[in-house]
This record gives C-alpha cells, structure tokens and sequence, in this order.
C-alpha cells in the first residue's frame, strides 16, 4: 500500500511539473521584449593575434546572451544533492543546465567594456517568446 501510493505521489508531482515546464507563464503581448546579457573576457580567449581574441570574446559574450534569454525563456533546470551523516554535511553538489529554441533574437548592442571584456545584449519580442513556450518544451524532459 505504501510502495502504491509512493508511485502515485511521484507520478502526481512529475506530470505537474511537466505542464508547468511546457508552457510557461504568457507575458502581456504588449510588454516590453526580453532581454539578455552576456559577458566575456577578452584575454583568456584562444587565439594568436589581438583582433582574434577580440573576435572570439565577442562570439562568446553573444552565446552567454543567448543562454540567458534561453533561461528566461525556457527555464533552467537545477539538480542539487546533499550529503550529510552524523549531523555533518559531507557533500554539496550543485548543477544546472539550461535546453531550449531561441529564435529571432536581435542583437541591441556589443560593446566593449574596458578594454577588457564585451558585453552583447540581446532581445527577443514577447509574441516570439510567447508562440516559443507555447510550441516547445525544454529538452531535458
């Protein structure tokens, strides 16, 4: 009886999270678009010359912005675990990973800050935002 109700409880909270993960929350269609912004060093990058460096710093700002709108977006799923014996934690353990369609992005601006880093803002209109929630579900599940 307890090993039958433990499968129901589990299969209850699993299929509830899945609606919910699907479909998002909609956003007023006359709201402003979402943005994300994505950073990169400019001197950890690979690359021989300066302008290479450069060149790769702005394609990496540009992914981290879009990882952000996909997190906006889509979600971000987190797994965490924690062990603990004898009233001590031994292990803490966190991950997270984000999966999802991003289309029709606009870039806003890249710009260098300092020399040393590009920032890359990124927007994306929240009918597209909306009709995405509404067409995909995060690739995790």
């Amino acid at each position: 009886m307890k090993r039958l109700f433990a499968v129901i409880l589990t299969g209850a909270l699993a299929g509830g999270c899945t609606s919910a993960m699907e479909s998002g929350p909609r956003l007023s269609a006359d709201g402003p678009p979402l943005r994300g912004i994505g950073y990169a060093t400019i001197s950890i990058q690979p690359g021989s010359t300066a302008q290479q460096k450069q060149l790769m710093a702005i394609r990496a700002s540009r992914l981290a912005a879009m990882r952000e709108l996909a997190e906006r977006i889509h979600g971000l799923q987190v797994e965490s675990n924690t062990s603990i014996g004898e009233g001590r934690v031994y292990s803490d353990n966190l991950r997270a990973s984000v999966a999802g369609i991003v289309r029709n992005a606009r870039v806003v601006s890249i710009t260098p800050v300092r020399n040393a880093l590009y920032e890359t803002i990124l927007e994306v209109d929240v009918a597209e935002v909306n009709a995405l929630r509404s067409s995909s579900r995060p690739l995790w599940q």
